[in-house]
């Protein structure tokens, strides 16, 4: 009697070919960051039935979290974040094969190196500078994915340098300078994370993407929801 597929039925419904699906399937995704945005895009590649994931986070989910972030639980409370990705991973499929990093900064390129695409869940532009460049170098498309109260920007880039895209300034002490994301609401991070993830997918799939300069924003307290913009 043969074996049941338990990931065909598990993603049998998705609305794309079996060839996209296993593409799906056999991608390497790195997720920068498991917090808001992060936690989200961890929660739409599961489901859309990726099973190789390398994953970083430094911190643990504390009471703070617990109004936008997904993987922040009584079950997970003072739990390091990429262990409680490993611990949801594995509610939905075990066949998962996740890496688990602590800690992401310049040093962290031989873990990145092998990803076919990054996704940035961080929330802070330092980071954020250090893993567009490691992208850049390694030729690897970069997801920036981004929220704040209301608010989100989502753009992939290839070639596009983000440098110029948010004309940061030379001098790298001074990201220091830039603000962290202190207050936002879980729809903002929600659909951040969740445009991050899909974005990542039809990269992948050669979909229509938003390629930097272009990007996807968004404000949920406007009239009009949605808009495409240019960065830089």
């Amino acid at each position: 009697m043969n074996a049941p597929d338990l990931y065909g039925e598990k993603f049998a419904r998705n609305p794309i070919t079996k060839a996209q699906q296993a593409r799906v399937q056999k991608s390497v995704f790195a997720i920068i960051g498991l917090g808001g945005t992060g936690g989200f895009i961890l929660e739409n590649l599961l489901r859309m039935g990726a099973e190789k994931l390398v994953v970083f986070d430094h911190d643990r989910f504390e009471l703070s979290n617990f109004n936008r972030q997904s993987l922040a639980t009584e079950e997970f409370l003072d739990m390091p974040k990429v262990h409680a990705a490993i611990a949801r991973a594995k509610t939905i499929n075990n066949g998962i094969d996740i890496r688990t990093h602590e800690e992401f900064g310049e040093e962290s390129g031989p873990a990145i190196k092998g990803a076919d695409i990054v996704l940035d869940g961080t929330d802070n532009v330092k980071s954020k500078l250090i893993l567009s460049r490691m992208a850049r170098s390694m030729e690897i498309p970069y997801v920036f994915c981004s929220a704040q109260d209301s608010r989100g920007i989502v753009s992939v880039f290839t070639s596009y340098r983000f440098e110029k895209a948010f004309h940061l300034p030379k001098e790298e002490e001074a990201l220091e300078r830039y603000q962290m994301c202190q207050s936002i609401i879980c729809p903002a991070a929600s659909l951040a994370g969740t445009l991050a993830a899909s974005q990542a997918v039809n990269v992948l799939l050669k979909k229509p993407f938003a390629k930097a300069p272009q990007a996807i924003f968004f404000d949920l307290f406007k009239k009009d929801v949605f808009w495409k913009g240019r960065l830089g």
